[in-house]
């Protein structure tokens, strides 16, 4: 069962639009939901820090410095204090998750359809953080790599990143459970494997820059803040537009018929 809107009678008709008229029209219609975009950016860039400073007491500098996540700093720190932030962080960002993604489908809603839909984006955001744990640990320890191997580390980022790719979208859109989310992720991701590529490749550089701007190891919090605010703003714009396109690819799949509706 589909989502109620994600369909106009627009998009039903036979002539359907090209990809990037959709994409455009999806970006007219929902730009505001950039602010959304935004705030759960926020909760993204400050969960970490949070979990970093009650697991090590590091300095926010320290910490942007560092790729913390929230899960190896629960599983390392094991603290009551460091664990229940971690969960409060899964539980808050798969609620407002579903509410945001949902309003890129249609009307404007906070949380999820319902319970169901909750707790299958809370078992995947869990799941996508343990991966973000596995790739931070990844980069560490590639660290010392030369430029020849840095290609091979990106092909087995993207490996590890197909089948989540277009998993949330699958659990929002088309009501699906986690298992069957990824496999119609990896189904989409196979059949639009160069705009797939080219999103994770503009997110992966854009990535490495953003932390690269961020403040050194020494400063103040107010000394700080205007720096994380400006990597907080381009992030949550960035994540927003990849959102809208990655959405866009996966609706277009289904009225193609490259993948099945449920």
């Amino acid at each position: 069962m589909l989502e109620p809107s994600v369909y106009s009678p627009a998009m039903q008709m036979n002539g359907r639009p090209a990809l990037v008229q959709r994409i455009g029209r999806l970006l007219r219609a929902k730009e505001t939901l950039v602010f959304y975009a935004i705030a759960l950016g926020v909760l993204d860039f400050s969960a970490p820090l949070a979990t970093g400073w009650l697991f090590r007491h590091r300095s926010l500098a320290t910490l942007f410095g560092t790729q913390n996540t929230v899960v190896g700093d629960a599983v390392s720190g094991r603290g009551a204090a460091v664990v229940g932030v971690a969960i409060a962080y899964l539980v808050v960002s798969a609620f407002f998750t579903a509410g945001y993604l949902r309003s890129l489908l249609g009307s404007f809603h906070l949380g999820p359809r319902d319970g169901r839909q909750f707790g299958r984006l809370f078992v995947l955001t869990a799941l996508t953080e343990v991966v973000w744990w596995g790739v931070a640990a990844l980069a560490q320890a590639a660290g010392g790599l030369g430029q020849a191997e840095l290609p091979v580390l990106f092909v087995v980022q993207l490996a590890i990143y197909v089948p989540l790719l277009y998993a949330n979208y699958a659990i929002v859109a088309s009501n699906v459970g986690v298992g069957r989310a990824l496999v119609r992720s990896a189904q989409t991701f196979a059949a639009n494997a160069f705009v797939s590529v080219l999103v994770l490749l503009v997110l992966f550089e854009l990535s490495n820059v953003l932390w690269l701007l961020l403040p050194g190891t020494s400063g103040s919090a107010l000394d700080l803040a205007p720096t994380a605010l400006i990597h907080v703003l381009v992030w949550g714009s960035l994540d927003f537009l990849a959102d809208v396109v990655l959405l866009s690819v996966y609706i277009d799949s289904i009225e193609r018929g490259t993948i099945p509706p449920t």
